[in-house]
Parts: C-alpha cells; structure tokens; sequence
C-alpha cells in the first residue's frame, strides 16, 4: 500500500522533530477536510494518484527505510490519515518506530472505540500522544458520515472514545481538537463538545482554513473573523480552562 509521507516536520508533533505518516482511508466525510486523496482512498489500495506531485506517497517500505535513516535526527512519529485506526499498516509502523525508540503520535476521529482500546491496551503499540478530533456537537455527527442513519452510532462510538481516553495510562498525553468551521461549529456546538470530553482537557480550537475542501462550496466560506474567533475562544475557555486557539 501507499501513504503519504513528510520526512521531517516541526509542526505535526508538538515538542518533537517528527516525520508524520498519512494512511489512507476513512469512515468519515467532513466537507471541511484537506486530504479528500487520502480521505476517499482505499486503507489497501491507498491514494488513487500515489504519482500526485503535491504529495509525497510511497511503500511501508519505503517509511520504514526513511525512519531508519533519519532516526539519529527525529524525535518521533505522527501518524495521521485519512483515519489511521483503520490501516492494517498501523499496529506495526507503530512497532517499527518504537524499535527506532521515537516517540509516537496517533491522531484519530474517535469513531473506532475498540481498535483505540486495543492500540491503547498493547504495551507494544500505546502511543505517547492521541490527538482526538471532536468535529462539532454529537448530535450533528450523522451530517458527517458516509451513511445518514449511521449518526447515533458515530455518536456513540465518540463518547465511548472519550472515555477510553480519559482513563488512558498517565503516560499517555492526549489533544482534543476542534475546527471553528461556520455552520459546523458554533456557540452551542462548543458548549455540547465540552460537556462530553474532561473538563480538565488540553482542548486545541483552530480556525477554518478554506481552500481544497472535500466539498469545493465550503472554499467560498469566510473564516470567523478576529473578534467572534476570540469571543468562542473564550466561551470556550469557560467551560473547559485548557481550552486555546492553536
């Protein structure tokens, strides 16, 4: 299979030099995402265009090669998607870091509750970070699955995986993150996420950035502007106090 790959980033892995992997595929459409390559692609097959000039896609092997190259140089692993929790490839890019002895970052959507329980739950594969990203209010996850009737379980499996995170080991760090996007994202959405994930939370706000959406329309949306950024920003900041703009 193929996966993106950024041999060397200082942003995908907060605190650490990192290279950050993207597997493809998954079981979420939000209209919002930038990776609609990885997002529509098959967890086998990987990207349609793996030759795509804008991306960097290449073999497992070829990660693995990279990693052990560079592994004097980095400091860990990111690995993102699509929607990592649903590669095959997962459990061992995870191990192969790990004999590497670089640090591991998993970033997931929260809709698989028994794969996060079984990474989790491995002392082989348990993550040094999860970076879990809480979309909009749970009642309004069904506008983002590939099956409309599919929202009440996407909703549960989303509070499940908070609660799987909340008991994590301490050696765990866990991120919750969510995209301001208009529409999606508003004052009561705010106030329905943070009733569901711990009110102790590192909870990362970022502003939408339109431009290569899944759905082209959302590339014409505005951007909340500095001041209602900043008045949700501090409404969230209320609810839960490790809440900030990322």
């Amino acid at each position: 299979m193929k996966a993106g790959l950024i041999k060397t980033s200082l942003v995908n892995f907060p605190g650490r030099v990192a290279a950050a992997v993207f597997l493809p595929g998954c079981n979420l459409r939000c209209p919002y995402c930038h990776n609609a390559e990885l997002a529509e692609a098959s967890v086998v097959s990987g990207p349609k265009n793996p030759e795509s000039a804008e991306n960097d896609y290449v073999s497992i092997e070829e990660i693995y090669a990279h990693l052990e190259r560079r592994a004097s140089v980095l400091g860990g692993l990111a690995i993102t998607g699509g929607e990592p929790l649903l590669s095959p490839a997962l459990a061992d890019l995870i191990r192969k870091a790990r004999s590497l002895n670089l640090a591991v970052k998993i970033d997931t959507n929260g809709t698989l509750p028994d794969r996060l329980s079984a990474i989790i739950g491995n002392r082989e594969t348990c993550p040094d970070m999860i970076a879990i990203d809480v979309k909009t209010s749970p009642a309004r996850y069904g506008e983002l699955t590939l099956e409309p009737n599919a929202g009440a379980m996407v909703r549960e499996a989303i509070e499940r995986s908070i609660d799987i995170l909340s008991r994590a080991p301490s050696t765990v760090r866990v991120e919750y993150r969510t995209v301001l996007v208009p529409g999606l994202v508003r004052e009561e959405e705010l106030k329905a996420i943070a009733a569901i994930i711990p009110h102790g939370a590192d909870w990362k706000l970022a502003s939408f950035v339109p431009g290569a959406c899944l759905d082209p329309s959302l590339n014409a949306l505005d951007p909340y502007g500095p001041a209602e950024t900043a008045r949700l920003v501090a409404i969230s900041k209320n609810l839960i106090p490790g809440a900030q703009l990322r």
